[in-house]
């Protein structure tokens, strides 16, 4: 499992930053932008964005495992609006008009929208693209403009467009050209949709990108041939190809979607008899034209003259042995690619299917993929600017040792890599499948497969360890809470064989130090019967900006051996069994502190280790604390940790909590990573050195709908709106004991066991929401463990379980919450 694996010292650039739910800025090409299955994995994303939607593959199509390649838009709408006027009469879309309050943002967002569409399809060095959407909050707008509209045209359109009075306070407005006798190239549309209706807005540039014309008058009113536009659309003419003709040979014109004979022969400059003729082989063909005419098919080549039809010299294997590659287009078929390129259609699957990195067959071609079009071994895959692992990392070199492309880049911590670069350890990264071809780096539509370090079984099969750990927190600093408080001597030791002292800090002569305005530290050390441990940081101390860099620089080469000493001589003079290092965290990059990770934490930490290992009291224990979370972990060098430590708690208590709100990294579970449910979450890593956290609280949250308490209901954010507990006082946490009171006074409105989980769920006041483990849940988690073989397990906290009597409260009836399950 990945806890046990190879860490990495250093974090790779693209994964210092957390992943967001929305797409990374955009680039001049959109083919480099970030695929989605569909506009619900962007639902959470308020920024905006631009899409670049295939036209062959329908948002509704439950097939299409990409359909949008999307960006965000690195700044915020403004309110600058330009003065030409395109309209000499209104456009009367049959939408119902915005109302008053809406319409200053819709206005702004729709010229914002506008204006970046435009400078994606006026971007000289983007010369792919005919079409783009725009979406932020409820506005959409969808662009198509025609290989054969220059931008002059399109510029003089989109902006008599944007400044119409009439289109600014209307829900939906369109204007095309299309139909008749015009082409794809000679097709150009605008649509514009506020009302969160995306999917109109994709069907009519579907439309325009297939020479269509838009025919819903309930949606949108066409102004099929700009009539009421006052200057004229410039069309640039399109002539004849002649590259590479010789006079033997005809001149040719291609055919694009839309064409007919008429337009062909109007392209050529020959009456569409003399056109027919040119292409017909006998006298029947002629005497057929009306049925020849409806067959074209775009990307066939015609004769213009009375020559034979140009041949087409197919693509050769490289002499390196490798494919002739190309990058797909936008509006890219099979049957295009090869009438380009001299090629039956049937060998684009034959030199693609189960060799090529991201195909999935005819059905499924997005922009930006490189296939082959011949014998050979198949290319690397166009890079990704934001792929931490896998074969698009930018710069990646094609391997000659025959290594398969999937092995390339492995993501830190052996971590799951997905089929889009990314890594993780949930479902999201780690399921392995394969698109309909068997392709490499394809996955099922709506998935994102796994390509290495693929699975989620724990796979060590070390020995059981000597002892089964019992290790409980001891949080001196409950005694600041008004209540729930508990002295050292009242600690239950019989439960436990271990109790950590949380926490000492480090000062800075790098020694440790005991904070204990409660003088609870002496009776802690009189404790019996069990190893006492002093816990060194914590996340309350690390996150501070002075102690996160005494941490540091204590752990720095310079300093490290009179650290060590300093550690020895506190072991020493307090009689002591052990020391822990809890560090939140090295290599971290989001933290609030103002001192942020160095290359050099993850490996300071272990060399310290190292040196701490070899003087320290033989019998006395090392040990460390883990997040739970791979994105903190990534800092950690575990694999090489863990043999100069006796054990290492691995804090599963808390692995999601009210932070993960709106977090990316949660999609596969929950969209937004704000869904309901327990994040006392199972640790499936390695064994015999890891105690795994269980928690003697409850993460709270604030319900968005008292209606809706299940796994995929949503909570409040991103502030918590968790009510604090009584004496914990901390809103999203509650303890245990004050659950019982809660539960005891019966001022709840439901409380259950949910199998699926694992956990007992508690609501109470309508809307509040609380996870946790009852006692026996714990025990029954405990044995699971146990039977894993795990080092054993960590409990945070002992003053959290029970009312102690210690601050003089009434201790409650102990009792069970298992009194439902789900």
């Amino acid at each position: 499992m990945w806890l046990y694996a190879a860490a990495l010292w250093t974090i790779p650039a693209v994964l210092g930053a957390r992943q967001s739910v929305c797409p990374p800025p955009c680039t001049a090409d959109p083919r480099k932008w970030t695929p989605y299955e569909s506009l619900e994995s962007l639902k959470d994303c308020h920024h905006p964005v631009l899409l670049d939607i295939s036209s062959h593959q329908s948002l509704d199509s439950p097939e299409a495992s990409f359909k949008i390649h999307a960006c965000t838009i690195d700044e915020h709408p403004d309110n600058s609006e330009g003065e030409a006027k395109l309209f000499s009469s209104p456009v009367e879309p049959l939408e119902s008009p915005i109302t008053d309050a809406d319409t200053t943002s819709s206005i702004q967002e729709l010229n914002f929208l506008l204006r970046h569409v435009q400078a994606v399809l006026a971007d000289a060095s983007n010369r792919v693209t005919r079409s783009v959407v725009g979406h932020f909050n409820t506005t959409t707008v969808g662009i198509y403009s025609g290989a054969a509209i220059d931008m002059s045209t399109a510029t003089f359109i989109i902006e008599g467009f944007r400044t119409s009075e009439d289109i600014q306070t209307r829900k939906a407005a369109a204007i095309q050209l299309c139909g008749d006798n015009h082409d794809l190239e000679h097709t150009f549309g605008i649509a514009v949709d506020t009302t969160g209706d995306t999917a109109t807005i994709q069907t009519a540039v579907d439309s325009w990108t297939e020479a269509h014309c838009v025919e819903n008058d309930e949606t949108i009113l066409i102004a099929r041939d700009l009539d009421t536009v006052d200057e004229p659309i410039r069309i640039q003419p399109h002539a004849p190809s002649t590259k590479g003709l010789s006079k033997e040979y005809c001149k040719m014109e291609t055919v694009v979607k839309g064409d007919t004979c008429i337009t062909l022969a109007a392209r050529c400059g020959i009456p569409v008899e003399e056109f027919m003729r040119n292409n017909s082989e006998n006298d029947q063909d002629e005497e057929n034209k009306d049925t020849r005419c409806k067959l074209l098919h775009p990307g066939d080549q015609l004769c213009c003259s009375e020559r034979v039809r140009i041949p087409k010299s197919k693509p050769l294997m490289n002499r390196d042995g490798s494919c002739a590659a190309y990058v797909t287009e936008p509006d890219d078929t099979c049957f295009l690619i090869a009438q380009k390129h001299g090629l039956e259609e049937p060998k684009i699957s034959y030199f693609n299917d189960r060799r090529t990195w991201g195909w999935s067959g005819c059905d499924y071609i997005h922009p930006g993929l490189r296939i082959c079009l011949s014998e050979g071994y198949p290319p690397l895959p166009d890079p990704r600017p934001d792929a931490a692992c896998g074969p698009t990392v930018p710069g990646t070199t094609m391997p000659m040792d025959g290594q398969p492309l999937a092995d390339l880049n492995p993501c830190p911590l052996n971590a799951c890599c997905n089929i889009l670069g990314n890594c993780g350890v949930s479902p999201e990264f780690c399921i392995n499948e394969e698109g309909p071809t068997g392709n490499p780096g394809t996955a099922p539509p709506d998935h994102k497969g796994c390509i290495s370090n693929c699975g989620m079984e724990i796979l060590d099969n070390s020995n059981e360890p000597a002892r089964f750990l019992k290790i409980g927190y001891y949080a001196s600093f409950n005694l600041d809470r008004p209540c729930l408080n508990l002295r050292a001597p009242h600690i239950q030791v019989n439960d436990y064989t271990h109790i950590h002292w949380a926490f000492a800090n480090i000062n800075s002569e790098f020694k440790l130090e005991i904070i204990d305005p409660h003088e609870q530290w002496a009776d802690f050390l009189a404790l019996e019967g069990v190893k006492r441990i002093v816990s060194v940081g914590g996340w309350g101390v690390t996150i501070s900006t002075t102690f996160y860099e005494v941490f540091r620089k204590a752990l720095d080469p310079a300093n490290v051996d009179g650290f060590i000493i300093n550690i020895l001589d506190f072991v020493e003079d307090n009689g002591l069994d052990g020391v822990e290092f809890d560090w939140e965290y090295p290599g971290a990059t989001d933290l609030q502190s103002t001192y942020f990770s160095l290359p050099s934490d993850g490996a300071n930490y272990l060399e310290f280790l190292k040196k701490l290992k070899k003087v320290f009291p033989h019998g006395k224990d090392i040990s460390i604390a883990a997040p739970a979370s791979f994105w903190y972990l990534r800092g950690f060098p575990v694999a090489e940790m863990w043999p100069y430590v006796d054990y290492i708690i691995y804090m599963t208590y808390d692995f999601h909590g009210q932070w993960d709100y709106n977090e990316f990294v949660l999609k596969d579970w929950c969209n937004g990573g704000n869904c309901l449910r327990s994040h006392v979450t199972k640790a499936g890593v390695p064994k015999n050195k890891v105690a795994v956290g269980v928690a003697s609280y409850g993460r709270a949250f604030g319900m968005k709908d008292a209606d809706c308490t299940g796994p995929e209901c949503k909570f409040e954010g991103p502030q918590t709106t968790a009510l604090p507990g009584r004496c914990t006082r901390t809103p999203g946490i509650i303890a245990n004991a004050e659950i019982e009171e809660l539960i005891i006074q019966g001022d709840i409105n439901e409380s259950f066991y949910d199998a699926g989980s694992d956990s007992n769920i508690l609501v109470y006041n309508d809307t509040q929401w609380v996870a946790f483990m009852s006692q026996s849940t714990m025990r029954r988690r405990v044995e699971y463990y146990r039977s894993l073989k795990f080092a054993g397990y960590a409990n945070w906290a002992v003053d959290l379980t029970h009312w102690s009597g210690d601050d003089r409260e009434p201790e409650p009836q102990r009792i069970d919450f298992n009194v439902e399950q789900r």
